[in-house]
């Protein structure tokens, strides 16, 4: 849309800059406002959720991550920024009806009113109005700029400084929702950022060694990246919607406005002290001129709105695809090279394992040989005592047979004996060779007992 170059007066550019003043002052409250909601929502919202069974999804999408505390924060600006907007039309519509019923009073659309008279009748109806509605309204700023216009010259032209108004009113409106738009803006930024944020957890929670006991700690990452996304997307869509809904509910009281200076203003002010002759078919031309370029103002303003947002998606999708790419790749060269260092790894601990198994196995080995050694020793040994001890044991054994024969010898001497004793009972020197005898063969009983135990 082009805009005319009708100077502002300096009165005007006065009265604009007390505006903007009373705006950037009105600006702290709904900044304090935002933050006692968002301190007011984290307070209240888990005791609302509960009841609703919603205490696991407040505390996923809203409370999981520090990013959700920030973007919830600033949804909340954005939110009181278009609740501030919204209690205000209320008032531009107070203020818009309240001059309209003024000037059907005093029948400006006539056009049969002398100007200075209806100058004066503008000036006491803005002086009778609250400080508010003359300096917080974008009516009451707009009957502020035709005064100090009308008032600077007695033959000053309205038609063409209603056009420059009309295209200052659009500027400001477009202005006045700049804020808005950063945070509709800003809000899907801190959710990518939160994927980012996530996907990056993700990836440095990964450990090719323990993959099972890591695999929870992958998950929760990932759930903090799509989580995080998924809140300022929801966000960031009521924030469009909202701030359509509010700019167009905005624009149609500007229509008005602009429809009532047209109507009501131009047969009121437009006449001079020279000419009281006001053309019908100029008044209509003006306004489907206005109309025209109202009308294409919200096209091109759809238009714009359409493709940013269009553009701000392309370019976070691409920007997302690009860091999981980036991400991916980086998570795959840190994968080669930790199973190329683990097989590195692998590999040499199993050469320093062969090696130390093969020195510990010729350990063995030696000490077995010197321990066979020692048993083929200790064998030989016990092989020559084995001999030794037959060679005994077969001596001893000749001398139990002699022995044996001895007794066999002695029986029959004994049985000898008793046969003589039995001849010689009668005789008492018989006796005496007996018990000699005996005693000779008790003495040889001794003594073979004696061989035998030796």
């Amino acid at each position: 849309m082009q805009t005319h170059s009708t100077p502002q007066p300096a009165d005007a550019t006065a009265s604009a800059q007390h505006a903007a003043r009373y705006a950037a002052h009105s600006l702290w409250p709904v900044a304090s406002g935002s933050v006692g909601v968002t301190v007011l929502f984290y307070v209240v919202g888990p005791w609302i959720a509960a009841p609703l069974n919603g205490t696991e999804f407040f505390h996923r999408y809203f409370c999981g991550h520090p990013l959700e505390y920030v973007t919830s924060a600033i949804f909340f600006l954005g939110m009181a920024i278009l609740w501030n907007k919204l209690r205000a039309l209320p008032r531009e519509r107070r203020t818009l009806s309240a001059v309209r019923d003024f000037a059907a009073r005093h029948n400006w659309s006539a056009g049969q009113t002398p100007r200075n008279q209806s100058v004066t009748e503008l000036t006491t109806f803005i002086n009778s109005a609250p400080a508010a509605d003359t300096f917080g309204t974008a009516v009451g700023q707009r009957l502020q700029d035709i005064l100090h216009h009308l008032t600077r010259r007695a033959d000053a032209a309205l038609d063409d400084h209603l056009k420059y108004l009309a295209d200052l009113s659009v500027d400001r409106l477009v202005q006045s929702f700049q804020l808005v738009r950063t945070v509709t803006w800003a809000v899907p930024i801190m959710g990518f950022l939160g994927t980012v944020i996530g996907i990056t957890m993700a990836i440095a929670n990964v450990t090719p060694e323990q993959l099972d006991s890591s695999l929870p700690e992958v998950t929760s990452g990932l759930a903090v990246a799509f989580d995080t996304t998924a809140q300022a997307l929801g966000m960031s869509m009521l924030l469009v919607f909202g701030t359509f809904l509010i700019e167009r509910a905005e624009q149609s009281v500007l229509n008005e406005l602009e429809e009532f200076g047209i109507n009501a203003l131009l047969p009121a002010f437009g006449q001079t002290a020279d000419s009281q002759q006001h053309s019908g078919t100029e008044a209509a031309e003006l306004t489907a001129r206005m109309l025209a370029q109202q009308a294409e103002f919200w096209n091109a303003r759809f238009a714009s709105l359409q493709s940013d947002w269009q553009a701000a998606l392309s370019q976070q999708t691409s920007q997302l695809a690009r860091h999981l790419a980036a991400d991916t790749e980086a998570t795959l060269s840190q994968h080669r090279e930790s199973l190329a260092l683990a097989r590195d790894n692998y590999a040499n601990a199993l050469q320093q394992s062969s090696q130390t198994v093969s020195h510990q196995f010729q350990q063995a080995m030696s000490s077995f040989v010197q321990r066979v050694d020692v048993w083929q020793s200790a064998m030989q040994t016990t092989s020559m005592s084995a001999v030794g001890q037959t060679e005994e044991l077969h001596r001893l054994g000749r001398t139990l047979l002699q022995l044996t024969e001895s007794e066999e010898r002695l029986a029959r001497l004994q049985d000898q004996l008793n046969q003589n004793l039995q001849a010689l009972q009668i005789v008492d020197s018989l006796e005496q060779t007996v018990s000699s005898l005996n005693a000779a063969v008790a003495a040889l009983t001794a003594r073979t007992h004696l061989r035998s135990a030796a």
